[in-house]
């Protein structure tokens, strides 16, 4: 047998924490090949060896629902890996059934210590593939102990809370012995208030744990929302993310060494090498990103950025159907640092995007003066001026009490050049003269891959670099009107004619040879 459940050992610290964890719901995530499939497939049973509730004859009951997308799927992935470690004659096997697109169900019986008692494991296995299936209808019809999702990321965001509910059901609470019971429903209580919930006074209740494994998705995936963005971010979900691959900390360096993933690293596209080989989210990209020179791993902070005091603040603000705010510093190195982000929703108005603006600038910013506060030009007309009418951006300006004005051009080229400045080389070698707090996530987003050109543009289909509209965009506008109103319009076409070059390089055109020179005079 390749995986031996007495023997078996964990990838590495992460995975180990994975298996210890009791949720109540677990992710792994990590590159590919470092060992989560494997590590789900020990979890349910080493649970039960060493935790779940002994029965009042002795033996602990615990039944498993794996589900995937497809049965296919399954067979291809988790099957394989849970064959290696329990196949169909295994010496524990009571009974299997099923196979070849339909449910599996493995029931196996084995001995235990715990302590210096033996218990015996009664544990069963069922498969099942949600697909296209009524996703409440299909889940209700489980009373299960525990639940593990496989390549949990190509589930519906639903499943995780509707599997979770079906969890806790078996076996039924009056099998389980009194010492038995009190032991895990304090633990059950303490899941419970982990989540915010407050359960009823002596109300007896079982554990209830669902993990899940898979590769790094996009960021738009339901497993990025719930585990880590912040304004979505869901209480009792628990995110075990594995280094990546070319790291001296890889896990699972037994099953895939580095060479593998060095190899990986040479020949698959960027987005793949960031999931694949670092294990990192990806970013799914239909068009081509206006800024390819972003480096995720060199622009982006690894915590929220709070401002330097003593420095003021500068605004750029995008109007329309979806308002746009971005919040900058300009520190004395020149770096700018993006430090907040605030996205409205479409028909936002300006006396509400004033409010939502000034809350930020209240609760992050206080005592912070603003230099300066730069907006899309064309926000400033369509009012009628004779009938005492406002436009969109002086009515935020006198909302908030700043004088805004409007950036030198609308010109996308030049406010996307402003900001590819300072995309390009690094202040001094290593300080990045471009650094985005980790809380502006629409801002990264769109730097990674969101903020594109449309398809035409993409494939060259026409002659206009058109950007495509939509959620990303709003704030990236926003944040170039800030740039070029800071650089100003010539300093944004005298840094783009230089190409990069350092201040005393000048162009070749510049330095011509004279050409009124006389060989005959003295």
């Amino acid at each position: 047998m390749g995986i031996n459940l007495q023997h078996y050992r964990p990838p590495g610290p992460v995975g180990a924490g994975f298996l210890q964890s009791r949720g109540p719901i677990d992710i792994i995530m990590g590159p590919a090949g470092s060992g989560k499939t494997v590590a789900s497939v020990m979890k349910g049973p080493l649970l039960a060896a060493t935790y779940m509730p002994v029965c009042r004859d002795g033996v602990v009951r615990v039944k498993i629902a794996c589900i995937r997308n497809t049965y296919r799927d399954f067979e291809r992935t988790a099957l394989a890996s849970w064959k290696e470690a329990f196949p169909e004659d295994h010496p524990w096997t009571v009974s299997y059934s099923g196979g070849q697109d339909r449910p599996i169900k493995h029931h196996l019986r084995w001995a235990a210590l715990r302590g210096n008692e033996k218990v015996i494991i009664d544990f069963q296995l069922e498969t099942g593939a949600v697909g296209d299936a009524n996703v409440e209808q299909f889940i209700k019809g489980y009373e299960i102990s525990m639940g593990w999702m496989n390549e949990c990321d190509m589930l519906d965001e639903k499943v995780p809370g509707l599997f979770f509910q079906r969890t806790g059901r078996y076996p039924p609470v009056a099998q389980i012995a009194d010492s038995e019971l009190a032991r895990i429903s304090k633990d059950a209580r303490a899941q419970f208030e982990a989540m915010g919930l407050t359960p009823e006074p002596g109300e007896t209740i079982l554990p209830r744990m669902v993990w899940g494994d898979m590769n790094p998705p996009d960021i738009n995936n339901w497993t990025y929302r719930f585990c880590v963005k912040p304004s979505e971010k869901k209480q009792g979900f628990v995110l075990h993310q594995q280094p990546s691959g070319l790291s001296p900390a890889a896990e699972n360096r037994a099953g895939k060494p580095r060479s593998s993933y060095e190899l990986e690293a040479a020949t698959q596209t960027e987005d793949m090498v960031r999931r694949m080989v670092h294990g990192q989210f990806g970013y799914a990209r239909d068009g081509k990103p206006v800024y390819p020179e972003y480096d995720d791993t060199r622009h982006r902070s690894d915590a929220v950025l709070k401002p330097v005091k003593g420095l003021p603040i500068g605004l750029g603000l995008d109007a329309g159907g979806s308002p746009a705010c971005g919040i900058g510093q300009f520190m004395p190195n020149g770096q700018l640092r993006m430090l907040r982000e605030i996205c409205a929703e479409p028909g936002t108005g300006p006396s509400r995007f004033a409010t939502m603006v000034l809350e930020v600038l209240i609760s992050d910013f206080p005592g912070f003066p603003i230099s300066e506060a730069w907006a899309d030009p064309s926000a400033f007309y369509g009012a009628d001026r004779q009938a005492g009418e406002l436009a969109h951006m002086e009515i935020v300006a006198r909302a908030l009490n700043v004088s805004i004005q409007p950036a030198p051009s609308n010109e996308p080229a030049l406010r996307q050049d402003a900001v590819r400045w300072y995309l390009g080389a690094p202040i001094d070698g290593s300080t990045p003269r471009l650094l985005v707090s980790s809380c502006c996530e629409t801002t990264i987003g769109g730097f990674a891959a969101h903020y594109k050109l449309t398809k035409l543009a993409s494939k060259g289909a026409t002659d206009k670099l058109a950007v495509a509209k939509n959620s990303y965009s709003h704030v990236h506008d926003a944040w170039q009107y800030l740039c070029l109103g800071h650089r100003g319009r010539a300093g944004a076409i005298v840094d783009a004619s230089r190409m990069g070059r350092p201040a005393k390089v000048v162009p070749i055109s510049s330095a011509r040879a004279r050409t009124d020179f006389d060989v005959f005079a003295s």
